[in-house]
Parts: C-alpha cells; sequence; structure tokens
C-alpha cells in the first residue's frame, strides 16, 4: 500500500499543476454533440465505444484563482495555445487561467488523424475552446483527457518547449 502511495505522488509530481474539476468536455460529430462529461475531482474524462467517423472536441474551462491566475485589472490576458505532440499535451491561457490537457487513451485513432486546433466559439454564457479535431477508424474507438490547471510559469515553460503556438494559425 505504502508503493501506491509512493508512486501516486510521483505521478502527480510529474505532472505540474492540479486537476481541474468541472471542466466541460463536448464531443461533436459532424454538426451533432454526441456527448458530454463535466471533469470529475481528477480533472479526467474518457469517451469510449465511439464508431468511426470524424470528430470534434471542445472544452469549457472553469475559472480559476489564486497563483493560477494572474488577475492584473489594467491588463487583459491574451488567448494562446499551443500543442506539445511528444507529450500530447494541450496548453492554453485565457482569461479563465491556465491549463494543461493531456489527451490519453487513445484507441483506434491514428495519429495522422489527430490534430490539434484552436478556435474559440461563445455563447451567452461560456467560451468553447475547440482542442482536437480527430478520426477513428474503427468503431469502439476511445479517447481521454486530463484537464488540469497550471501556473502562467508553468504555462510559459511548457509552450516555450512545445514550440507550437498554435493560436496563431
Amino acid at each position: 500500500m505504502k508503493i501506491l502511495a509512493i508512486l501516486l505522488v510521483l505521478f502527480n509530481f510529474l505532472i505540474p499543476g492540479k486537476p481541474a474539476p468541472k471542466a466541460g468536455v463536448y464531443l461533436e460529430k459532424g454538426s451533432e454533440l454526441i456527448a458530454y462529461q463535466s471533469a470529475g475531482e481528477n480533472g479526467k474524462v474518457v469517451f469510449h465505444h465511439l464508431d468511426a467517423g470524424s470528430y470534434r472536441m471542445s472544452l469549457t474551462f472553469p475559472k480559476q484563482d489564486g497563483k493560477f491566475l494572474k488577475d492584473k485589472p489594467k491588463s487583459r490576458t491574451q488567448t494562446k495555445a499551443a500543442y506539445n505532440p511528444r507529450k500530447k499535451t494541450y496548453y492554453y491561457q485565457g482569461e479563465e487561467g491556465y491549463f494543461a490537457v493531456r489527451f490519453s487513451d487513445l484507441s483506434k485513432v491514428k495519429s495522422e488523424n489527430f490534430h490539434a486546433s484552436f478556435s474559440e466559439e461563445k455563447d451567452e454564457n461560456n467560451t468553447f475552446v475547440v482542442v482536437t479535431k480527430f478520426g477513428a477508424h474503427q468503431k469502439n474507438a476511445s479517447i481521454g483527457v486530463s484537464v488540469r490547471a497550471i501556473t502562467a510559469t508553468q504555462f510559459k515553460k511548457a509552450a516555450d518547449k512545445a514550440g507550437q503556438d498554435i493560436s496563431t494559425l
């Protein structure tokens, strides 16, 4: 039992930030919303049993506070996104705060069919950030995400290291 506790501590140390519960994860096929899940206390969501086809994943991020959000009344936070394909991690900076979104549990989704993207769509209540478009090549595909709040310093370091500023594409 002690070994498991040590492994969990090490695992959480290696992944920066803290889980972002209440992040909304939306999955669309074509123009139809087919699934929605709110991230739980661990900040994770997994979609299983997907049919073959093209999908788009959008997220709504919860408002952060404290060290996870630099709130300067004189300056507005610029929206920025970066993607590290080696770590399969998407980094987002917006008015809500700074976040890392790690993709996992990719089953029956080929690398060439997985594309990180960035666009924002707004309604009267939310800003939806489109983070990926992917294609499942067989039925029973799956995809998972882990959403974590990170600090501004962690975001800058990770985005610089990723070298792929996708918010300008």
